[in-house]
């Protein structure tokens, strides 16, 4: 072989390993970005579900905090001008409360409007995210559900027979209320639907969470 046939055959050769190592190095180089975009997006799916689920404990309290104060309503149903009025106070302002349960699901739609569901490579994670999220939206659709109905059995309980008797500057007055028949059933409504109960499994929200937390540790 001659030296100039020798020469440009070692420039070729070292033509193609210098490309080769610049995809190589560009492949590994888009690889670590992937992973840190994905890291990045899981730890903002992992803080919104933190997130979500405080606010579902929250809820949780409430909807147990209006049973029992429906309870005790009830309970002092015949001697209810003689109760303290600081409780009667609480109790009615747990029972006439406005309350419009929300989740969020930004991170989530971070997600799924981008490809890094693809990048996480993981479809058994990806499903436990879905169903979180699922699962959290349907708390507060059942949550919401039950207060839209409570508000309109209350409100259907008033009529112009009896509006003057049984409110107050426009609102309900449950001391008056509840000493009704009408008001009777609409409070015994509230403590037979046990809501809570149907809203307090948070197992999918909480094996996301692990899911996601043992994904992390190893990356």
């Amino acid at each position: 072989m001659s030296p100039s046939v020798k020469s440009v055959l070692l420039d070729s050769i070292s033509i193609v390993l210098g490309v080769f190592i610049t995809f190589a190095i560009q492949g590994w180089i888009d690889k670590a970005h992937d992973r840190k975009e994905v890291k990045s997006a899981l730890w903002l799916v992992r803080t919104e579900l933190m997130n979500n689920l405080q606010d579902i404990n929250t809820l949780n309290d409430y909807l147990n905090q209006e049973r029992a104060s429906a309870q005790y309503l009830i309970r002092h149903r015949q001697d209810i001008d003689s109760c303290p009025a600081d409780s009667i106070k609480y109790h009615s302002g747990i029972i006439l409360a406005e309350v419009n349960a929300t989740v969020s699901n930004d991170a989530l739609e971070l997600l799924q409007s981008s490809s890094l569901f693809q990048k996480l490579g993981n479809s058994l994670l990806s499903m436990k995210i879905i169903r979180a999220y699922d699962s959290c939206q349907l708390t507060v659709d059942i949550a919401n559900r039950h207060i839209s109905e409570r508000n309109a059995k209350l409100e259907n309980s008033i009529n112009e027979d009896n509006v003057k008797a049984v409110t107050y500057d426009g609102a309900i007055d449950l001391p008056k209320f509840i000493k009704t028949d009408y008001g009777f059933y609409s409070v015994m409504w509230i403590i037979n639907q046990v809501v809570a109960d149907q809203t307090a499994d948070i197992a999918d929200i909480q094996e996301a969470m692990t899911a996601i937390d043992n994904y992390l540790s190893r990356q």
